[in-house]
C-alpha cells in the first residue's frame, strides 16, 4: 500500500512539474511577443496592368501541331540502333603480348 502511495504523489509531483515548465515557457513566449513592436507595413504595390489578349491565350492555347509527333518513334528507334552499334566500343579489348600469336 506505501508503494501504491508513493506512486500517486510521484506522478502528482511529476505532472505538476511539467504543468509548471509549460506555464512558464508560455509567459515568458508572451513576454517576448509584447515587447517586441509589429513592424509598420510598407505602402502597397500599385497593381499591375494587365493585357487581356495574353489571358485569353492561356486559357484558350492554340492548337498543337498534329505533326509533331510523327516522327518520335522513328527517331527513338533509331537512337536505340545507334545505342546498340555504338555498344561494341565500350567493352575493352583482350590483351596482345608481343610474339604470343591469338587464336
Amino acid at each position: 500500500m506505501d508503494l501504491f502511495i508513493k506512486t500517486i504523489v510521484a506522478f502528482c509531483i511529476g505532472a505538476g512539474a511539467i504543468a509548471g515548465a509549460q506555464a512558464l515557457w508560455l509567459s515568458s513566449i508572451k513576454q517576448q511577443l509584447h515587447a517586441e513592436r509589429a513592424p509598420v507595413m510598407p505602402p502597397p504595390k500599385p497593381m499591375p496592368s494587365v493585357d487581356a489578349s495574353k489571358i485569353v491565350k492561356g486559357i484558350n492555347p492554340p492548337p498543337l501541331d498534329p505533326n509533331l509527333g510523327k516522327n518520335a518513334a522513328l527517331g527513338t528507334i533509331n537512337r536505340q540502333i545507334n545505342q546498340s552499334i555504338r555498344a561494341g566500343d565500350l567493352v575493352p579489348r583482350p590483351r596482345s603480348f608481343p610474339g604470343v600469336p591469338r587464336y
